[in-house]
């Protein structure tokens, strides 16, 4: 499962976001927030508020801001796919 993360610099929710996903095990991949194509991709998917993080190869499950919940339940559903 991919696990996206798109962040930006001097961001607590999203320096947060990944502290959670390291410390609970989740793979994850930190891609740039700022980029002017991705946030205007983000932007029309209705997202204006950094992190935004993405599960899955088709983005299966979005959320924006730090959702230590919705971490957690990746987490589980992570590890007992393994």
């Amino acid at each position: 499962m991919i696990v996206r993360v798109y962040s930006k610099p001097n961001c607590g929710q999203c320096a947060a976001t990944i502290r959670k996903l390291d410390l609970l095990g989740v793979e994850h991949v930190v891609e740039d927030a700022t980029d002017p194509q991705t946030l205007a991709a983000l932007k029309e998917l209705g997202y204006l508020s950094a992190p935004v993080v993405c599960v899955g190869v088709s983005n299966d499950d979005m959320w924006s801001g730090y959702r230590p919940d919705r971490i957690e339940e990746i987490a589980r559903r992570i590890h007992a796919g393994r």
